[in-house]
């Protein structure tokens, strides 16, 4: 099959292998039925055996309790997952700086950041198992490792215990559970994936909006040791419906399916340029997509806002960040996904270079929060719609772009701390009146210049697909 096959049409995909079930239930439009050899009814979770047709009704795509249920699930476990790694620059700043601080002089401490479980993503998703009958039990030994990993960690007395233990052994367990609801995630989901997938992203702007001052408060009062094990029971109480609700549509026996098309293996569809294309694009974006986030509460303390103005702005853009990636995540199902992410990086873009780079004041700090969490909370979501595109019903193929695209995306992120600062450090001088106040032009040309090159980069085959129309 050649690889022109997998370039996107307009939000849908010509090469969906989109299996014969089986005769179709007569309870409802868009159930489905699997065929089965050697199943006895209570192997099933998924649906009753119906004996008229010899198989099993399952529950039905994109409605229904199964479908949404998972998604409350999956909403919990991001804010979890994704959420808490949020706070680590809490963590880093209290260990490293101040009268409390343990770790004054630690280069390790840096690698506690956001992004370092992307990474793993993208090695673990290819080694974990992919059969149905170990989804349960990865769900519950991800969340084991979890919890061990912040009591071991509260139990730390060098900087490189923490960074293993809270850093890596967090995020591997996190990854477990991540990996079991990307598998699932295209068995529930069809014409309703972008607006799942950003209900569910939620979870991880939830998260990142509440995990860094609830720690704060917590180290204040409690240290570092107590802060962690008091976390234990809350975090434990989100993950647990995991146990119960990531469960697949399919039975997790043997599945004998037809598909009308030939399979495509993951190294040909990996090898084609429309994932090519979407990487580079992605990761352009990736290079300072938490740029806002990382470096908007200095920015304000050079502007002269207190500390409580400073973490609205930080709230500001997460809160904002949600919405829109809930709006993109919409619309990307209406088919027009490739026109949304350019929309977000040039708009990012343009935030940049107006707002962040004219602004004086505390509103404007504000406005520039809102608008840029606003203009990139979609671009990331957008992207599932392309992995439909590309995985069609191959389960297996959309974990291994998802994970491909992941650890581009966590080195990307993992690189804005020292890029952003040594930017800053190019030129040191603080003037308000200048243009991003002197200090921080550099940063600001950096981020407008790599979100307006991924935007243009995404709209290019668009616009002269627009160009090259007959007239």
């Amino acid at each position: 099959m050649s690889w022109r096959a997998f370039l996107p049409i307009r939000g849908r995909s010509e090469t969906t292998n989109q299996a014969r079930l089986g005769p179709k239930s007569s309870q409802g439009r868009r159930s489905r039925s699997v065929s089965t050899q050697g199943v006895s009814n209570e192997a099933s979770e998924n649906g009753p055996f119906d004996e008229t047709t010899n198989a099993y009704a399952l529950q039905p795509v994109d409605e229904g309790f199964g479908a949404w249920s998972y998604v409350a699930s999956a909403f919990a476990m991001f804010i979890v997952v994704w959420g808490f790694p949020q706070s680590f620059p809490i963590f880093q700043t209290y260990l490293s700086t101040g009268e409390s601080a343990k770790h004054t002089d630690s280069v390790i401490l840096a690698f506690l950041a956001p992004g370092l479980q992307d990474i793993e993503e993208g090695i673990m998703f290819q080694i974990l198992p992919k059969a149905a009958r170990y989804r349960q039990t990865l769900v519950l030994v991800g969340i084991l490792i979890m919890m061990l990993s912040l009591l071991l960690a509260s139990c730390a007395t060098e900087a490189w215990q923490i960074v293993l233990t809270q850093g890596i052994l967090y995020g591997i367990g996190g990854i477990f559970l991540n990996f079991v609801h990307v598998s699932i995630f295209s068995e529930w989901f069809d014409k309703k994936k972008g607006q799942a997938m950003g209900l569910i992203w939620l979870g991880y702007r939830v998260g990142g909006l509440g995990f860094p001052p609830v720690c704060q408060w917590l180290l204040e009062k409690h240290g570092f040791e107590q802060t962690l094990r008091v976390l234990i029971a809350p975090m434990l109480a989100l993950l647990l419906p995991c146990l119960v609700l990531f469960r697949g549509r399919y039975p997790a026996a043997t599945v004998i399916s037809k598909p009308t098309q030939p399979t495509i293996s993951k190294i040909e569809a990996l090898r084609t340029p429309s994932v090519l294309f979407y990487l580079i694009a992605s990761s352009l974006f990736g290079f300072v997509t938490n740029v806002p986030m990382m470096f908007i509460t200095k920015f304000g303390a050079d502007l002269g806002l207190n500390a409580s103005d400073r973490a609205l702005s930080l709230s500001m853009v997460f809160a904002s960040n949600m919405l829109g990636t809930y709006v993109f995540g919409r619309l990307s199902d209406k088919g027009f996904h490739q026109w949304l992410m350019g929309t977000s990086a040039l708009s990012a873009s343009l935030i940049h270079f107006v707002l962040w780079g004219f602004i004086k004041t505390k509103y404007g700090v504000f406005a520039y929060a809102v608008c840029i969490g606003l203009a990139s909370g979609g671009f990331r979501n957008c992207l599932f719609s392309f992995y439909s595109e590309v995985s069609g019903q191959n389960s297996e193929l959309f974990t291994a772009i998802h994970s491909l695209f992941s650890f581009f995306d966590g080195v990307a992120i993992l690189s804005v701390g020292p890029v952003g600062t040594a930017l800053l450090k190019v030129s040191p001088e603080l003037e308000i009146g200048a243009y991003a106040i002197r200090r921080y032009k550099y940063l600001v040309a950096y981020a407008g210049a790599m979100t307006m090159a991924s935007g243009l980069l995404v709209l290019a085959p668009l616009l002269l697909r627009i160009i090259r129309l007959p007239k």
